[in-house]
């Protein structure tokens, strides 16, 4: 009922439902709106940012964006401020089809990109610039984006476990993440080996048990945000009831937090730089290695 009144009220901002027209096809958007963190980076980085009028609960990057009203999440969004924003294009990923289609239906324009795989986020660039008519800006990023991403293999093959979820203090219910991700695809890119590649999601719930039987030669808690020293450090400290695995054994338990690492965006190259850091720091001495 809640979902029906919201609708509604949505419509009488508009006016009556259907009075609103869209933008012409050949007129570039200059009030855009878009809920996804990942979206939102694009078109700052594309440059369009003075045209984003509001933006999801948790876009933060760059620090323009915290001025912005905040339009709730893919399971909140708020409807009728979206509408009183007057947006003349909304810019969505899949999973915010239904929003997509209910903005569509008052009049308002959306653009529906993917940001799973490194291909996604490149195309998505490109479909962006070409729809607010900055196609030179598309061009640009996707060189950037590709240099900063340019195949550089790493000295050693580690097995890598990739932890992007869990309680501090428990080790119970680890969400490691699995084929298909933008994780997986950058440490296979550098050479990596992905424990958990042949998982049945793409982001599976594991036990301590299918841990140990893998044994990782590094293990990497991912975080979307920088953490105390106090709480990084009982995230590694976590994993010392195994240490029958060798990447607790030799000390090769790392946390990457920081704003740009669960973001399938322009800032990848940065993740990037940061997993090759890690890897590379935990290479077994020469004597030890071919």
């Amino acid at each position: 009922m809640r979902n029906t009144l919201g609708f509604l009220a949505a419509c009488l901002l508009l006016g009556a439902c259907g009075h609103r027209q869209p933008a012409p096809a050949a007129q570039a958007p200059q009030r855009l709106i878009v809920l996804t963190p990942s979206v939102e980076e694009t078109l700052f980085a594309l440059g369009l940012g003075s045209r984003v009028v509001g933006v999801g609960d948790y876009c933060r990057w760059p620090a323009a964006v915290r001025s912005l009203p905040q339009l709730g999440g893919l399971f909140n969004p708020n409807l009728e401020r979206i509408i009183a924003l007057h947006p003349d294009l909304g810019v969505f990923i899949p999973s915010e089809r239904e929003l997509a289609r209910k903005l569509e239906k008052l009049g308002i324009p959306t653009l529906v990109v993917r940001d799973e795989s490194l291909a996604d986020v490149e195309a998505s660039f490109h479909t962006i610039a070409r729809r607010c008519r900055v196609p030179e800006a598309g061009e640009r990023l996707a060189r950037q984006f590709r240099a900063g991403l340019a195949p550089r293999p790493l000295s050693w093959k580690p097995r890598v476990m990739l932890s992007v979820g869990r309680q501090s203090g428990r080790l119970a219910d680890v969400l490691a993440a699995g084929p298909g991700t933008f994780f997986d695809e950058l440490l296979v890119r550098m050479g990596g080996v992905n424990v958990f590649a042949d998982a049945p999601t793409r982001y599976p719930q594991v036990s301590l048990e299918e841990v140990v039987k893998r044994g990782p030669d590094v293990i990497l808690e991912l975080r979307a945000e920088r953490l105390p020293p106090d709480v990084a450090a009982a995230l590694v400290t976590d994993w010392r009831q195994l240490p029958q695995v060798r990447a607790v054994r030799d000390g090769h338990v790392a946390v990457l937090a920081e704003d740009y690492v669960v973001i399938p965006g322009p800032r990848l190259p940065l993740l990037d730089r940061a997993l090759r850091e890690i890897l590379e720091g935990a290479a077994p001495a020469k004597a030890d290695h071919p």
